[in-house]
């Protein structure tokens, strides 16, 4: 499996994390609250893409002085960081606009 279908792979996995948490109580939750939860599940997410895009700079940075910083690995792994720091972006992006709805003064 190559990069690009891991990030997929992994996006769609984070994704589902961020539409919400299976409970007992979200029949009763209201939309703000809903909202409240899906902003900080995108927050969650976009950390995580951040630490992933960190890791994969720092492998790229290693491979870079072993092999030579031109190498087509080296590039890959710098092309996922970059991939994943976007993907961090929109998480973030959708965390914010979540976050609007949240009235304030509502804990998040």
């Amino acid at each position: 499996m190559d990069m690009r279908a891991w990030i997929a792979v992994g996006a769609v996995a984070l994704a589902g994390c961020a539409a919400g948490h299976q409970g007992g109580d979200r029949g009763m939750a209201s939309p703000q609250q809903e909202a409240a939860r899906q902003s900080i599940a995108y927050r969650t997410q976009a950390q995580s893409l951040r630490e992933m895009a960190d890791r994969r700079q720092l492998e790229a940075e290693l491979l870079a002085r072993e092999i030579g910083p031109n190498d087509p690995s080296v590039e890959k792994k710098r092309r996922l960081a970059e991939e994943l720091r976007a993907a961090a972006l929109d998480a973030e992006r959708k965390a914010h606009d979540l976050s609007r709805q949240v009235p304030h003064g509502m804990v998040q």
